[in-house]
């Protein structure tokens, strides 16, 4: 077949248009032939060429096959020109299946005449009696047959809407590769099985960027049933890359392919391996890149295959078992939670880019506060709004700049930045601070002058500037004012970092504690996190093929939506994220309209759990969509008790894949999905769910390698494990760092013998260490 392909690439086309052409070709030369067939018989009586059985099959097989491989054709560009070749194509039918009967018809005849005593005498004899017999039997049967194939072309298939659909749909049989090559390099997950035919449902990596919308009333197993398995199903997966980048990593140093790019400490290695800490022996770059094909997404620069994974749950319980799920596989992960005091931080300082330091803070603090102020019939914000906004960002920036110079290098915070929202002497002072340096002057020149006309002691603007930011300097306060907000938040030390976090494939488990802190905050600790990762995932480096797959999940997402919302489903599977997001009810992405549209149009993969209201079950009746089936009615016999043989009212119409009323019923374990397919098509049925496998709540076996006789000895490693031994991350202490002289650093700088200086340098500076110090 790849032959056959390559020389079909030659010829522009492909098997099914290149199989059609010949077989159209060879029916027109068929019905030509035939059709002179028949003419000499009618003038002849007798035929020159009688087909047998054998030839008459071929032939019919010619017109058969053509239109059958014709509905994946470039000929059938349109509904309307399938329909004129299956018309071309019946007529060379028809035309076979005429001159075989006629044929056969007049070669029966010739040869029960044959069978007469004194034939040749007769047919020497009698001719003009003979020749009109056989002549009118040739005749008979395309006289009878003409009308009735013509009329049952115009009147019974091209006015009858049924049989023309039937043939729009008719796709044929398709001769090329249409099964996509999948691997298990792919991300790809089994789902479930389809409960009516037992066929597996993958949802195949290049799909799952499309996200996914879980829908489904209160204990229908959204989290127990989806979310917990998929997860589970991803972080195995995650296992899996990690196992074999270790085994691959320690056998291409193990084989002189490649070196680490430092020194790293055994343990580290076996913990925290990543084939992005080797580079490429010299000389041996190619050889390296073919040992490591399969796992490379990009190999300039190199981008290694594996997975990130991100679950945002406002309950402590679900994250609880799959924080098990990574201990029992060995998998690091961090943990935001802000009643666990070795939670790490969130602190959104911790990113270099001011202007999106800002926007994050500014679009968590004003996002109720645009909703409450700001109509509907408003498309832009007001100017209030936009003034807090400023004043807020230039904040940002004044801390980012003037703070580690005042405080031996620390990270800024949000408390910080309260204290400057309640007292504008100390952003005089840091302003005073700026202008003492030329260079910070003339940078932020604009942001001093905004400074001092609205919040200088001397400046007529001051109190309209305090009015102004009295609401978000409330609600800042309010904010902090609970501990493990404020412990996560305004963290100096040890902080999440979301571009690291989509370019390392990290674990990163969030629990927004909805009942410990209640709806307000809780949905203000949610937003700081999902915008921190938006405005990563949108300034995310690479292409779309070199990009590490990620996949987030969302428990209860509309706690979660605001104004933002909508980029999380248009603009995500370009960065290679993949969303799941769970709902009780689509009423719930009701504010605004337009956003609750953008969400449903955009989440192309569904799953539908029951517990709704009827009007919710129409919607997902119609959502689900049909499928063409043939319908037919029977009359039952009561007397008898049985069905007549005879059917009525035969159709070719849609019907629903579910009806409400089948949707409002669902059993626990079962739901409605829809899940796109490699061909872009929706694959749509019911699906039997089931819990989370009991193999991983096991601890699972991960193999250990000596790397160190490709590092250095451990006293030398540039890293150890930023890890616990239960796998998450450590929280940083300041006030447990140990001094120990681990790396021997008492005296760092020492001589090496092997080295040659230069002694003869005009430029050294040369001094007698006998001379006295008073000369």
């Amino acid at each position: 077949m790849k032959l056959i392909d390559k020389f079909l690439k030659k010829l522009n086309t492909n098997r099914n248009t290149f199989a059609t052409f010949i077989l159209t070709l060879l029916t027109v030369y068929i019905c030509v032939d035939r059709i002179v067939e028949m003419l000499i018989m009618i003038f002849s009586g007798v035929s020159v060429s009688y087909w047998g059985p054998i030839k008459y099959t071929l032939a019919l097989a010619c017109p058969t096959f053509a239109f059958l491989f014709s509905g994946s054709s470039s000929f059938a560009s349109s509904s309307n020109k399938k329909v004129t070749l299956f018309y071309t194509y019946m007529i060379g039918l028809y035309i076979v299946a005429l001159s075989m009967f006629t044929q056969w018809l007049n070669m029966s005849g010739w040869l029960l005449f044959m069978l007469v005593p004194n034939y040749s005498g007769i047919v020497s004899q009698f001719q003009d009696l003979i020749k009109p017999a056989f002549i009118a039997i040739s005749i008979y049967l395309p006289l009878v047959t003409v009308f009735p194939f013509i009329k049952w072309i115009i009147l019974d298939v091209n006015e009858t809407n049924d049989m023309i659909e039937s043939i729009w749909d008719y796709k044929g049989i398709n001769l090329s590769d249409t099964i996509k090559k999948h691997n298990q390099y792919e991300c790809n997950m089994t789902l479930f099985k389809d409960k009516e035919s037992g066929k597996t449902i993958t949802f195949y990596e290049g799909k799952r960027f499309q996200p996914l919308l879980v829908c489904g009333g209160s204990g229908s197993g959204k989290t127990a049933l989806i979310f917990e398995p998929f997860i589970a199903k991803d972080l195995e997966k995650k296992l899996f890359f990690s196992e074999l980048s270790k085994e691959m990593g320690y056998t291409a140093l193990k084989t002189g392919l490649a070196t680490l790019d430092c020194p790293y400490d055994n343990d580290y290695l076996n913990g925290n391996f990543s084939l992005s800490l080797l580079k490429p022996a010299s000389g041996r770059e190619d050889l390296y890149k073919s040992y490591m094909k399969k796992m490379l997404l990009s190999s300039s620069p190199f981008y290694y295959k594996n997975l990130g994974l991100t679950y945002l749950a406002p309950d402590i319980e679900t994250i609880s078992h799959v924080e098990k799920i990574c201990k029992n596989m060995k998998l690091q992960y961090n943990l935001i939670d802000p009643s666990n005091p070795d939670s790490i931080g969130m602190n959104p300082f911790v990113y270099d880019d001011t202007s999106k330091i800002a926007e994050t803070i500014c679009s968590v603090l004003l996002e109720s506060y645009v909703t409450n102020q700001v109509s509907e019939r408003d498309s832009g914000i007001s100017q209030a709004v936009f003034s807090n906004f400023l004043a807020i960002e230039n904040l940002i920036i004044l801390l980012k700049e003037v703070y580690p110079r005042m405080n031996q290098g620390a990270l800024p915070n949000l408390e910080d930045m309260l204290k400057l929202l309640v007292n504008f002497e100390l952003i005089e002072r840091m302003c005073q601070i700026i202008e003492k340096d030329s260079d910070l002057s003339l940078k932020y020149s604009a942001m001093l002058e905004y400074f001092k006309r609205n919040f200088y002691s001397n400046s007529s603007e001051l109190e309209n500037t305090k009015k102004s930011l009295a609401y978000l300097t409330g609600k800042l306060d309010t904010l902090l004012r609970l501990p493990g907000i404020k412990n996560t938040l305004c963290n100096r030390y040890d902080n999440i970092n979301c571009d690291k976090l989509l370019s390392e494939g990290q674990i990163t488990l969030i629990c927004s504690r909805r009942g410990a802190l209640g709806p307000s905050s809780h949905k203000a600790f949610g937003l700081f996190f999902l915008i921190s990762l938006q405005n990563s995932i949108l300034r995310r480096p690479g292409s779309e093929f070199s990009r590490m797959p990620h996949f987030l999940y969302i428990d209860e997402f509309p706690e979660f939506m605001h104004k933002s919302s909508d980029v999380m489903f248009t603009m995500y599977r370009k960065y290679r994220v993949a969303c799941t997001i769970s709902i009780q009810s689509i009423t719930q992405l009701g504010t605004p309209k337009t956003s609750s549209q953008t969400i449903l149009a955009n989440c192309a993969n569904k799953i539908f759990t029951g517990n709704a209201t009827p009007e919710e079950c129409a919607w997902w009746q119609k959502e689900f969509g049909q499928k063409r089936k043939w319908k037919y009615g029977n009359n039952m016999d009561m007397k008898k008790l049985e069905y007549d043989s005879k059917i009525s009212g035969v159709k070719y119409d849609w019907k629903d894949y579910f009806n409400a009323g089948k949707l409002s019923k669902l059993p626990l374990k079962s739901c409605a999905y829809m899940i796109r397919q490699d061909d872009n098509k929706p694959e749509v049925g019911e699906g039997a769910l089931s819990f989370l496998d009991s193999k991983y709540m096991e601890e699972q076996s991960v193999k250990k390698y000596n790397f160190t006789m490709f590092s250095s000895d451990d006293s030398s490693s540039k890293h150890s494990s930023d890890y616990s031994s239960d796998n998450k991350r450590k929280k940083f202490r300041p006030n447990e760092v140990s001094f120990e002289d681990a790396l021997n650093e008492i005296n760092p700088i020492q001589y090496n013998p092997n080295y040659l200086f230069d002694l003869d340098n005009d430029d050294a500076i040369v001094f007698d260490l006998k001379k006295p110090d008073n000369e």
